[in-house]
C-alpha cells in the first residue's frame, strides 16, 4: 500500500489572483473620477482666492492713490491703468500671466463697488452687498 503523504500547497492560485486584480481594478474606477473632482475643485478654489487677493490689492492702491492725491473721485482702476495696475500686481504677488485682466469701480469714497477679475480664463465678477464682497463665476 502506498503512504499518502501531505503535500503543501504553497503560492496562489492563477484563479485567485484574477479574483484580486477585478477587485483592485473596480477600486480604481471607482477612485478616479473622484479624485479628478476633488482636483477641479481645488482649482477653481486657487482661483477663487487668486481673484479675491486681486481684490484686496486693487482696494490697498485705491487707497493709495487717493492718499497721495492721484485720484480725485469715482473711477475704475484696471490692469492698464498707468502704473497703478502693475501696483496692484506687485502687492498681490500673483502670476500675471494666470491673472489675464481685472477691472474694479469705485466711488466717491475711494471704496471699491464691483468689479472682474480673470483668472485662467475664467471671469469672476464681483458684487459688493451691504458691504460684503460676493463672487460669482
Amino acid at each position: 500500500m502506498k503512504k499518502m503523504r501531505k503535500e503543501s500547497k504553497k503560492g496562489f492560485t492563477l484563479v485567485e489572483l484574477i479574483v484580486v486584480l477585478v477587485i483592485l481594478a473596480v477600486l480604481a474606477a471607482m477612485l478616479v473620477p473622484a479624485l479628478t473632482g476633488y482636483i477641479r475643485r481645488a482649482r477653481e478654489e486657487k482661483e477663487y482666492q487668486t481673484a479675491a487677493t486681486v481684490y484686496s490689492a486693487a482696494q490697498a492702491v485705491i487707497t493709495d492713490m487717493y492718499g497721495r492725491g492721484k485720484a480725485s473721485g469715482s473711477g475704475t482702476l484696471t490692469n492698464g491703468t498707468s502704473t497703478f495696475g502693475s501696483d496692484v500686481f506687485d502687492l498681490a504677488g500673483v502670476n500675471q500671466s494666470a491673472v489675464t485682466s481685472f477691472s474694479f469701480k469705485y466711488d466717491d469714497n475711494f471704496i471699491i463697488t464691483g468689479g472682474s477679475v480673470t483668472v485662467n480664463g475664467s471671469t469672476y465678477q464681483l458684487t459688493i452687498t451691504g458691504g460684503v464682497p460676493e463672487w460669482s463665476v
